[in-house]
């Protein structure tokens, strides 16, 4: 059974266990679905065989990935320059003025501070919720945050809003769960530009 799902020129191997830890550059470039389940003496119902069309490399990925509600074959990829980043800018910008305002009205987070300037915006809480990074990556057509609580995600536009491949969570879904604890009071980042809510 064939399918053309997922796109690389990575000739390296890659074990079921790290497969969730491909990076979208496996997913930006051109590869074929190779047969499922009992694949080369391993049986492996929840992962796939994917080989390129030179035969040169192998590695296993989920097929909760392909069962995803986003259709990763479907990724703005066709987003120019000039259109990517008047899309980050303008979700940038729409998060920072919410975040000002959500300090400003905190009357706990005395230290806290929001910057944004060349596709960068830093939200500093102070001790002890630490610091987010939202920035945009260009090369990737993505926007990357640093979150305290849950590490780093990178975010691909999709059809109108920022969405996490792994969790098929967005960007806006993901401020709203661990903002809210922070400035003790509920948040609704869905008003926010491209949450795919507004």
């Amino acid at each position: 059974m064939f399918q053309t799902v997922i796109r690389s020129t990575v000739s390296r191997k890659v074990s079921n266990k790290l497969s969730t830890k491909i990076t979208h550059n496996f997913l930006s470039r051109h590869v074929s679905v190779y047969y499922k389940n009992n694949v080369g003496g391993y049986d492996n119902v929840y992962s796939t065989r994917c080989i390129n069309r030179k035969n040169n490399f192998l590695f296993y990925v989920p097929i909760s990935l392909y069962n995803s509600q986003v259709d990763y074959m479907n990724l703005d990829r066709s987003l120019t320059l000039v259109e990517f980043e008047k899309i980050s800018d303008t979700t940038l910008e729409s998060l920072t003025e919410y975040f000002d305002d959500l300090i400003e009205e905190a009357a706990h987070l005395e230290d806290s501070d929001v910057t944004y300037g060349d596709g960068v915006l830093t939200v500093k809480f102070g001790n002890p919720y630490g610091t987010y990074v939202i920035n945009r990556q260009t090369p990737n057509r993505q926007i990357w945050l640093s979150s305290p609580t849950s590490g780093p995600k990178r975010y691909d536009f999709v059809k109108g809003k920022w969405v996490y491949k792994y969790d098929d969570k967005t960007l806006h879904e993901l401020l709203n769960d661990e903002i809210s604890s922070i400035v003790k009071t509920k948040v609704c980042f869905d008003k926010c530009s491209y949450s795919g809510k507004e």
